[in-house]
């Protein structure tokens, strides 16, 4: 019996330094910790709701969204403004961007009501990329609209400069980038305006 467990504890050793040997001579060098956000507060109750913005940036093929903390429930008005702000720097090193143009502070105006937000502009939103449309749309459409809506359900309206697009949709199936596709993300979903 003895053998069979000085053979045992052997070939543990032996797994562990060959697994040693492979982990160190991979490539991978250590780095500095790298500060992100808020430190954690703790565990949280199980059920608690978790208090979150959602905000929908750019990538490459696509559109991604990114939560971030929040200190309580985060409203359209509220996600829009932060996302006007552009991605964080833990965003950015991740590759994601923004593709809507800087605008004045204080010039855009989210109005959310059951079921719908309008978002006015400073800017005609009908020269905005698809990426900048559905940033807006599916941040504003995520984010504490009257009545809890599934996001899907809500409709959002650009207004600026004389023109509109009406009832948009985000649609989160469409969001993620697929791998080979050879398509960005593709526009709102939008209905005719009345």
């Amino acid at each position: 019996m003895r053998p069979v467990k000085q053979w045992r504890v052997a070939a543990a050793a032996a797994l562990c330094g060959a697994l040693a040997g492979v982990l160190a001579g991979c490539g991978v060098e250590p780095t500095d910790v790298i500060e992100v956000g808020q430190p954690a507060q703790g565990a949280k109750r199980p059920g608690a709701p978790v208090r979150e913005v959602r905000l929908y940036f750019g990538f490459p093929g696509g559109l991604e969204p990114r939560s971030r903390p929040a200190a309580g429930e985060v409203g359209a008005e509220e996600a829009v403004l932060l996302l006007l702000q552009g991605p964080n720097e833990a965003e950015r090193m991740q590759g994601l961007f923004t593709d809507l143009p800087k605008l004045p502070q204080g010039s855009v105006t989210v109005i959310p009501l059951p079921g719908t937000v309008t978002i006015r502009l400073p800017l005609d939103p009908t020269r905005f990329s698809p990426i900048a449309r559905n940033q807006l749309v599916c941040t504003a459409s995520h984010n504490g609209v009257p009545d809890d809506r599934r996001p899907e359900d809500v409709k959002v309206d650009l207004l600026g400069n004389g023109k509109s697009m009406k009832n948009l949709a985000c649609d989160n199936d469409l969001l993620t980038p697929r791998v080979g596709t050879g398509t960005g993300a593709p526009a709102p979903s939008a209905s005719p305006a009345p």
